[in-house]
């Protein structure tokens, strides 16, 4: 009698939900505040949620709400060099 074929790590990971070849949409907060922003919201016409740039061009998510606050935190990340400090996240 025959062994069941088993599948290789690599093919367990491929089938598991947020892996590289199934990936889940990225969760994303605002960095001003932490609400949870949606892809959609980046689109939307006005859009609702957009992102910002510092020095280096790393892109951050922000409410367009929090746009004042959100270029604040992002002028200290540049002058310091530190991390963005980011508000805790809420849904």
């Amino acid at each position: 009698m025959q062994r069941k074929k088993r599948l290789t790590k690599r093919e367990q990971k491929a089938l598991t939900p947020g892996a590289a070849g199934n990936q889940q949409p990225a969760h994303i907060h605002c960095i001003a505040c932490g609400r949870h922003l949606d892809a959609q919201e980046f689109a939307s016409v006005p859009p609702t949620a957009e992102y910002l740039l510092c020095e280096h061009q790393s892109r951050f998510p922000a409410c367009s709400d929090c746009e004042v606050p959100a270029q604040r935190l992002i002028a200290d990340h540049d002058r310091t060099g530190k991390p963005i400090a980011q508000a805790a996240a809420w849904h």
